[in-house]
C-alpha cells in the first residue's frame, strides 16, 4: 500500500528520537514510567500499571488502560527505550490507514477514490503529527468495519464483541462509539441481538475500567482532575485556541472542505452511521470535557474519520459517474498533487513538533544529575508537565520558580530553555547545551539573576 509505505518512511526517524518537551514526550514519558515501575516493583506495587513515580505519587488513571497494557507487554518483551515507546503509535498510525480503507471497502466506496482521499488526509499536519500518537482511532475503525461486515455477511459475531470491548478499553471516545453503535443498531430488528451485545460489552468494559481506576488510583486526585476538565473556559479563549489549532494543523484548502465533507458523510446512507457515531461521540466528549479540548490541539483528530468518509463519498461519485473520462483523471491527478504538496510542506512541522523538542530529552539522556541531586529542576518555559525528565533521570521533576530558586543546590543541574527563559533567570553559563536547551548549575543560576 503506497500511502502506508510513504507514511512509514516519513515516520521512521521519529521512532528513535529522544522524548522531549512535546505532547509526544509527555505522553510516552508517562508510559515509560508505567513500564519501568511495573518491571521494577511488580503489578501491585506499580498501582496496577498506573504508577508515575518518581514524577508523581498519584497514580494516573485518567484514561482506560489498554495502552498501559500494550506498553507493558512490549516493554517486558523488547526492553525499555524510546523506540519501544514509539512503536505502538507507529503501528497504530499505519493501522489507521489500513482501517480507513477497510471501512471504506465495507461501505462500498470506490477503492481508487478511497486511496486518493486517504493520501490527501494523511498529508495534513494533523494526521501526520498525531496519527502516530497512542492508538488514535485505529481501534474504533476495527469496531466500525466489523459492525458493517457483520451486518453485510452475518459473520464475525465474537470478533465484533471483542472489538467493542477493546474500543471501550482504548479510550473514553471508543466507549462512546461502542454505545452509540449499539443504540443506533437497536433501531433495526435484524441488528438488535448484535447491537445489544456490543452495547453490553462496551458498558461492562467501562465499569471494569472504573473499578481499575478506583483500585489503582487516588479518588481525590481523579476527582480534582475531572473537575478541571469539566470546567468551561471562556468562549473567546476556546474559539481563539481552536482557530489556532485548525490554522496550524490544516492547509487552508482542507479547512474549507471539513464541514462539507462531514455533511456529505452524514447524508450518504452508506457512511451515515460510521460518521455519525464518531462525530457525535467526539461532540459529547468535547462538551463534557471542554477543559481538555482547550489545551490539546490533537483533540479533534478523530474528526478526520467522518471527514475522510465524506471526501471518499464525493470522490466515489466522481469515480462512478466519470469512469475512464478525462475529467476523472484530472480529479485524480489534482488529489495526488495536493497530497504531494502537503507532504512537501511537512519538514517544518517535523522540526517544530519532534526534532527541536527532542533535544531536551537528548540532553538529559547524554548527561546525569549532580551527585546527591534529589530533584530534577525544570525552569519555567521548558514544559508544564515534564514527565520525560523523570523518565530519563529517575527523579521527581519540579518546575522552578523564583520562589524556589534558593532550594536548588549549588551543584544541582537545572534544565533551561534558552530562547524562552523567564526574565528572572538572566543568562547563566551552561554546563551542557543542545539546541535551544541547556543545563546550568544552581550557583550559576543565582549569579545570573
Amino acid at each position: 500500500m503506497v500511502v502506508a509505505a510513504v507514511l512509514a518512511g516519513s515516520w521512521w526517524e521519529l521512532l528513535f528520537l529522544p522524548l522531549g518537551a512535546s505532547h509526544d514526550g509527555r505522553i510516552n514519558g508517562r508510559f515509560g514510567l508505567h513500564v519501568r515501575n511495573l518491571l521494577e516493583h511488580g503489578l501491585v506495587n506499580s498501582d496496577f500499571l498506573a504508577s508515575m513515580a518518581p514524577f508523581s505519587n498519584d497514580p494516573y488513571t485518567h484514561h482506560p488502560p489498554l495502552l498501559n497494557v500494550l506498553h507493558a507487554v512490549l516493554g517486558s518483551l523488547l526492553g525499555q527505550g524510546e523506540w519501544q515507546l514509539h512503536a505502538i503509535g507507529y503501528l497504530a498510525g499505519l493501522g489507521t490507514v489500513a482501517g480507513l480503507l477497510w471501512l471504506a471497502r465495507e461501505l462500498d466506496l470506490g477503492p481508487w477514490s478511497s486511496v486518493l482521499v486517504m493520501a490527501l488526509v494523511a498529508s495534513t499536519p494533523m494526521f501526520w503529527i498525531y496519527g502516530r500518537l497512542g492508538l488514535g482511532v485505529s481501534v474504533l475503525l476495527v469496531l466500525l468495519a466489523l459492525w458493517h461486515r457483520h451486518h453485510r455477511l452475518g459473520r464475525g459475531y465474537r470478533v465484533l464483541l471483542i472489538a467493542s470491548g477493546l474500543a471501550a478499553l482504548s479510550s473514553w471516545l471508543g466507549a462512546g462509539v461502542a454505545v452509540l453503535v449499539s443504540g443506533l443498531g437497536m433501531r433495526e430488528a435484524g441488528r438488535r441481538k448484535a447491537a445489544l451485545a456490543v452495547g453490553g460489552v462496551g458498558v461492562s468494559t467501562v465499569l471494569a475500567v472504573l473499578v481499575w481506576a478506583a483500585v489503582a488510583g487516588d479518588a481525590t486526585e481523579l476527582a480534582r482532575h475531572t473537575m478541571s476538565r469539566l470546567r468551561w473556559p471562556s468562549p473567546a479563549d476556546l474559539l481563539e485556541n481552536y482557530l489556532w489549532f485548525y490554522r496550524t494543523l490544516f492547509p487552508r484548502w482542507f479547512r474549507l472542505l471539513i464541514l462539507p465533507a462531514i455533511a456529505v458523510a452524514l447524508i450518504d446512507r452508506r457512511t451515515r452511521m460510521a460518521a455519525g457515531t464518531t462525530a457525535a461521540a467526539l461532540t459529547v466528549w468535547t462538551l463534557i470535557a471542554p477543559g481538555g479540548a482547550l489545551i490539546h490541539d490533537f483533540w479533534t483528530y478523530p474528526l478526520l474519520l467522518p471527514v475522510f468518509l465524506g471526501l471518499a463519498v464525493m470522490a466515489d461519485h466522481v469515480e462512478r459517474r466519470l469512469e475512464s473520462s478525462r475529467i476523472a483523471l484530472g480529479v485524480a491527478a489534482t488529489l495526488v498533487l495536493l497530497a504531494a504538496v502537503g507532504l512537501g510542506r511537512l519538514p517544518p512541522y517535523r522540526d517544530a513538533y519532534f526534532q527541536a523538542p527532542s533535544d531536551a530529552g537528548a540532553l538529559l539522556r547524554e548527561s546525569a544529575p549532580a551527585r546527591g541531586q534529589a530533584v530534577a529542576w525544570v525552569a519555567e518555559g521548558v514544559d508544564p508537565v515534564p514527565r520525560w525528565v523523570s523518565y530519563y533521570w529517575d527523579l521527581p521533576a519540579i518546575e522552578l520558580s523564583p520562589v524556589d530558586v534558593e532550594a536548588v543546590g549549588d551543584a544541582d543541574l537545572v534544565l533551561v530553555r534558552v530562547d524562552q527563559a523567564p526574565p528572572w533567570i538572566g543568562t547563566p553559563v551552561a554546563v551542557f547545551e543542545k539546541g535551544r536547551y541547556a543545563l546550568v548549575t544552581g550557583s550559576a543560576l543565582r549569579a545570573s539573576g
